[in-house]
């Protein structure tokens, strides 16, 4: 028995880090939008608590300063 010409030996050996189509077992279009979807809403997210931490902080700082103000004028009107 011969071995067959290497030019005839077909390998069905996937490369680990390839990428596939959908029907290949891999990721599909689907997949990936819906993944994109998560991380741009988890993104959002994220942004819009940092900016209502920093409205409140403005808010505390604005309020800060009206109590300084008071006692000032306080301080200054007493004996």
């Amino acid at each position: 028995m011969q071995n067959p010409p290497a030019s005839q030996i077909q390998l069905s050996v996937r490369k680990p880090h390839a990428a596939y189509l959908a029907g290949d077992g891999g990721f599909g279009l689907i997949e990936i939008v819906v993944a994109m979807a998560l991380i741009a809403g988890a993104y959002i997210g994220v942004v819009e608590a940092y900016q209502r931490v920093l409205m409140q902080y403005r808010q505390i700082e604005v309020q800060r300063t009206e109590l300084h103000r008071a006692q000032d004028q306080h301080e200054r009107g007493s004996p």
